[in-house]
């Protein structure tokens, strides 16, 4: 009965909290009057003049009176400044995080956050102010515009509300270039007409292209800008085409004429003609403005300016889409802009003298590494990023609504409309790995001929195996360094999945020891690995296909397979691969797409409580040198006790030194105090333990085995041992969950009386204690308390 009084308290808050989310009343509420419509000198702006923000950015946002007389400053009583979104929800419930930003206070004691309405700022006092400043930190990518909007309380009952000095409208910035056009939307079904703002800003200047800069800044300018909202068949300037008499005019001349009269000449083609001031020396880094008209017909546009001094070259955009395939206009963007070559002359710097093209050249992209000359400001021998000569920023300001027949309001996504997909045909293969297509084909047979339905997939692919699994053919080099001879590949080993998909592996190791793996790898394969299939899983969601499961992940290649993790009897191999991926996004990737394990198929049999250890303990230089033979494995005995070496040793007569073909080859006791003292090779370890559990419970994290130094026991001694006690390997938990917190603790006392450094704060904790990924538990903000006394 308790828990369900709690759950009823929660959630009766969470539907508080909710709507007051949703609607929050702006008209101040101890006043009766109407808002004032006369003119006023309030307003709302980003310090910086900010035109676009970039998410996750900290702002200034200023609420200020301007100055209309020099002695008088206005000023106002009280305030609310709040943002919201301007075409969806301000909160969003499934990630618990506002889709406008969060405001944070500056420390200036006549502002605080409101207690009624969420993520809204407002007065401590009515003391008169004449400018406020609030921090703001833009939301994340993919939130599109916000707005804010501010109540502002004059005098008594003279307020003011909802007006363009009050409302600060501001979008994310895209940093697309001109070479990243968007996709063009072929059958433009947006019924409305929109008018936009184009602002030309100039970003050429010593500080950002350097190399061989006009000495006289005064020569440096951008000619007039001048385009065209057209239709989709009509381009006046493309890649890999001759300019036009109007761009040869605009590069010898910098007149626009010509051009212009092109463009009218093409009336049918064209909805509004673009002209924009060129700008220059000392405001070359300015900026230059237009606005023009788009409809479903005419919905792309182009653009250039040309630089000066330089032979031919410009910036600008070709064929811009500006119209969205659901129907509406694009609310912003943002186009970094770089140099091109209109081909008419072959000069390689900014000053060449006038060297006529002959015969003209196609327009092409200066690129730093495709200007074939180390004389060209472009050129970059390695390669890099070139920054940006200008930006085209482009705002929509308008819609004009206009009516659309019922079969102009045909979306994109109907035209194409496709039908059900067809079973999966068989495997392409009779045995091994293979795939398997379906198929679906269009509504509409017509469909399949527009070049926008092209996009529509119709067949899809998956991968399939049949069993027995393929001969394997290895093709290898034909001349093998003798020195890398192998021995012949072992068993395979079961399959590494007990039911659905997986893969199994087989191996083989180098006959001569004194050769390392590395310098042979390039010559043979020392393993192989095919994918198998087990019986199907009764789990239908284990029967996934591993390439399918983790292709959306951005994956390395697969790790060559471990040693052996146990010397004698059952033991595993693994691989592994990592995500390029450091982002959250990599937490969405199954851990299967990480790791695999296989068991060894070539260990002997563990008896009489004996273990195997590698030769390594007694290199083969150290055993010919010392005994006169060649040991390839050693069996160890009791060796927590004494350290005693039974007398046995494995003799390959195949890699016998010369030296010792007439010497009889006898057993022999090898004690390890034989061993020279300088060698670290008289080190005894223990077998590898089995590798710990992930140490987190999900995400990321590692785990790790160990061993220790059986021999020598003297500390001092085992200092000396150079060897590696512990194995760390990354691992994956599983998927973390969504945190789901407890409401949020009232609110602390301030920890101080006054000043700007008293702070409250409040503290949640997850519904899971055990939940240790979460980390958003506490909060802090600024008290509203006055300034300190002072003596």
């Amino acid at each position: 009965m308790i828990i369900r009084s709690i759950f009823f308290v929660a959630f009766v808050l969470y539907l508080s909290i909710s709507s007051a989310i949703k609607v929050c009343d702006r008209k101040p509420t101890s006043l009766t009057t109407p808002k004032s419509t006369n003119p006023h000198t309030f307003r709302v702006l980003f310090k910086g003049n900010v035109e676009f923000y970039t998410p996750g950015t900290t702002y200034t946002v200023l609420l200020q009176g301007v100055k209309t007389v020099p002695t008088v400053t206005p000023s106002f009583t009280s305030f609310i400044l709040m943002v919201e979104s301007e075409e969806s929800q301000n909160y969003d419930d499934e990630s618990n995080d506002f889709v406008t930003g969060k405001f944070q206070l500056t420390g200036d004691v006549r502002t605080k956050i409101s207690e009624v309405c969420p993520n809204t700022v407002t007065q401590t006092s009515l003391i008169p102010k004449s400018e406020i400043q609030v921090f703001w930190t833009a939301p994340s990518s993919g939130s599109g515009c916000v707005i804010f909007r501010a109540t502002v309380v004059e005098y008594r009952d003279i307020w003011y509300m909802d007006d363009d000095q009050l409302n600060k409208r501001i979008c994310e910035e895209s940093n697309e270039s001109n070479d990243d056009n968007a996709n063009v939307v072929y059958e433009c079904c947006a019924c409305h007409e929109a008018k936009f703002e184009l602002t030309f800003e100039g970003l050429w200047s010593r500080h950002t292209h350097p190399k061989d800069y006009p000495d006289d800044n005064w020569q440096t300018r951008f000619s007039d800008v001048i385009g065209a909202s057209h239709t989709i068949d009509y381009r006046f300037w493309e890649q890999d085409q001759v300019a036009s008499d109007g761009m040869n005019n605009i590069a010898l001349s910098g007149t626009t004429s010509t051009l212009e009269s092109e463009l009218k000449s093409k009336s049918d083609k064209i909805r509004t003609i673009i002209k924009a001031r060129g700008i220059s020396y000392p405001n070359v880094t300015g900026k230059t403005f237009a606005v023009f008209r788009v409809d479903k017909d005419h919905h792309l546009i182009s653009v250039v300016s040309f630089m000066y001094p330089s032979p031919d070259w410009f910036v600008g955009i070709s064929g811009l889409e500006l119209c969205l395939p659901n129907c509406n206009w694009i609310t912003n963007k943002t186009i970094n802009l770089y140099p091109w070559d209109a081909g008419i002359d072959s000069g390689v710097t900014y000053n060449s003298s006038d060297m006529p093209q002959v015969p003209i050249m196609n327009i092409e992209r200066l690129w730093p590494l495709n200007t074939n000359d180390v004389r060209s400001p472009f050129y970059d021998q390695s390669g890099a990023q070139m920054k940006p000569i200008a930006k085209l920023h482009l705002m929509r300001q308008r819609l004009y609504e206009k009516s659309c027949s019922e079969e102009e309001t045909k979306t994109e996504s109907s035209v194409c409309d496709a039908g059900p997909w067809s079973n999966w045909d068989e495997c392409s293969v009779t045995c091994g790995k293979g795939y398997s297509n379906r198929y679906r084909q269009y509504k509409n047979p017509e469909d399949a001929h527009k070049p926008h339905c092209s996009k529509r997939s119709m067949i899809q692919r998956k991968g399939c195996y049949v069993l027995p699994s393929c001969p394997i053919e290895i093709e290898e080099i034909d001349t093998i360094d003798p020195k890398c001879d192998v021995t012949a590949f072992g068993q395979w080993s079961d399959c590494s999945a007990e039911c659905g998909t997986g893969v199994m592996a087989r191996f083989r190791t180098i006959l001569n020891e004194e050769v390392t793996p590395k310098y042979c790898l390039g010559r043979m394969f020392l393993q192989q690995t095919v994918p198998c299939e087990s019986k199907p899983c009764q789990d239908e969601r284990d029967n996934v296909d591993l390439n399918a499961l983790c292709s959306n992940c951005s994956l390395t290649k697969w790790s060559l397979w471990s040693p052996c993790n146990m010397k004698c009897g059952i033991g595993q191999r693994e691989r592994h691969r990592m995500n390029f991926d450091r982002t959250g996004m990599a937490e969405n990737c199954d851990p299967r797409c990480y790791t695999q394990s296989i068991n060894c198929t070539d260990n002997p049999p563990c008896e009489n409580n004996m273990r195997m250890e590698d030769i390594s303990l007694f290199g083969n230089s150290f055993m010919l040198k010392k005994y006169n033979v060649t040991v390839q494995r050693s069996f160890i005995y009791n060796i927590n006790q004494k350290t005693r070496l039974c007398n046995t040793s494995f003799v390959n007569q195949s890699t016998t030194s010369p030296s010792s073909e007439n010497t009889p080859v006898t057993s022999v006791t090898i004690n390890p105090d034989d061993i020279s003292d300088d060698s670290t090779e008289k080190c005894v370890l223990s077998n590898w333990s089995k590798f710990s559990s992930c140490n987190a419970i999900c995400g990321p994290g590692f785990k790790e085995r160990t061993r220790i130094i059986l021999s020598p026991t003297d500390p001092l001694e085992q200092k000396k041992c150079r060897k590696k006690l512990v194995d760390r390997r990354n691992c994956r938990g599983r998927q973390c969950s969504r945190c789901n917190y407890s409401p949020w603790s009232e609110w602390s006392l301030c920890s101080a009386l006054c000043g700007m450094n008293a702070v409250q704060q409040r503290t949640r904790v997850p519904e899971n204690v055990a939940w240790t990924w979460c980390k958003d538990r506490l909060e802090q903000r600024i008290c509203s308390a006055l300034a300190c006394k002072t003596d």
